[in-house]
């Protein structure tokens, strides 16, 4: 088949691996792939991949933005050229903008739904979902067909995935005394570490102050924050006016989060919000690191609380210590959860499975 996948960048993100992972991936299954955004700084990536990459226009976050209009005819022409035999969008924008060229070119198109959703007057008008919506996960399939009606017909749950044995072998490489001197971190320190954009909903102020409510029983303990955004400078204040700069590192975005997660020795997802999937979980877990992460959905469906991570309630600084002290004080705890983490990324997601199981998605609507 012949795929475009659409989405509005190609900067680091969760949403732009997926497509270099899936993509890749399709390509050595015999798939011809095309991506199409407004650009970004992972395009080198995909080109180096053999992914070709067609640059619009359509850098906004409004469906109603002139950009998706005037990026439309000539998005067609392109998609007519290209002999396209689907289109998979993976951001509002581009769902919009799918649905339009797929009346307009012919072409079947389906969605991919990475988290949850507002309900906006927008959706309700133009829902733009396509013939068949994939969900990251049973929670997001069950938002998807209770907020918008979507039917249930067209819902296909596929869990993320992740390349299991290159992101290891990419773990493996690091030395953690190197990456831990890279970061200025001393040697027998203990580290906690978490990746998330730097937004509000990511909690990450409430793992900061956890940290620093065990500053004077663990007196080497060490946070590193990757990932960047719009609240990092609130964040770099609050470590500032604790005191905690000698014990807090941001790195920014990474291309590889393999290299941070060489150096830490808990990984933790602070979120306050829903949360579609978590692939930064199953990263850590795929390398052996015991997890902590909130109670909210859909991360309490991934995790057992002491089986395969732990579960910590959102906002709660005095719970989320407690679960790092615990890990750090119990190595019997520690490692039993460490390994069946391990287990249950190795069997739930797996890239081979997730593309897989797209490929039965494609095959329904172009084959059908």
């Amino acid at each position: 088949m012949k795929i475009l996948h659409l989405t509005t960048h190609l900067n680091v993100g969760g949403i732009t691996q997926y497509i270099l992972s899936v993509g890749t991936s399709l390509r050595k299954r015999g798939h011809e792939i095309r991506v199409a955004s407004s650009g970004g700084e992972m395009v080198t990536e995909f080109e180096q991949k053999g992914i070709p990459h067609q640059t619009f226009n359509i850098r906004t976050k409004s469906e109603l933005s002139p950009k998706i209009y005037q990026a439309l005819p000539v998005l067609i022409r392109w998609i007519t050229k290209e002999k396209i035999e689907l289109i998979h969008a993976h951001t509002r924008v581009t769902q919009v903008l799918a649905a339009w060229a797929s009346w307009l070119a012919k072409v079947p198109f389906i969605t991919t739904s990475h988290g949850f959703y507002k309900r906006r007057l927008g959706r309700r008008i133009l829902p733009a979902w396509g013939e068949r919506v994939v969900a990251i996960s049973e929670p997001v399939g069950h938002h998807l067909r209770d907020a918008f009606r979507v039917s249930p017909d067209k819902i296909r749950i596929v869990y993320n995935g992740i390349d299991l044995p290159d992101f290891v072998r990419r773990f493996s490489n690091h030395a953690p005394k190197l990456v831990r001197s890279r970061y200025h971190i001393p040697e027998h320190a203990y580290v906690v570490g978490t990746t998330a954009r730097l937004v509000p909903d990511k909690g990450h102020e409430y793992l900061i102050r956890a940290v620093n409510s065990l500053g004077e029983e663990f007196r080497d303990l060490h946070l590193i924050i990757v990932g960047d955004g719009r609240y990092r400078s609130f964040l770099e204040t609050l470590v500032k006016n604790l005191g905690m700069r000698q014990h807090v590192t941001f790195t920014g975005n990474l291309k590889d989060v393999s290299e941070p997660l060489a150096a830490i020795d808990i990984f933790v997802l602070p979120a306050l919000w829903r949360e579609g999937f978590g692939l930064s979980i199953a990263e850590a877990m795929a390398c052996r690191k015991p997890v902590i992460v909130t109670n909210i959905w859909a991360l309490n469906t991934l995790i057992h609380n002491r089986v395969n991570g732990i579960l910590v309630e959102p906002r709660n600084v005095a719970d989320l210590a407690g679960a790092i002290r615990l890990l750090i004080q119990d190595p019997r705890i520690r490692d039993s959860i460490a390994q069946a983490g391990q287990r249950t990324a190795e069997s739930r997601f797996s890239l081979e499975r997730m593309v897989e199981e797209l490929e039965d998605v494609y095959e329904e609507v172009v084959c059908r």
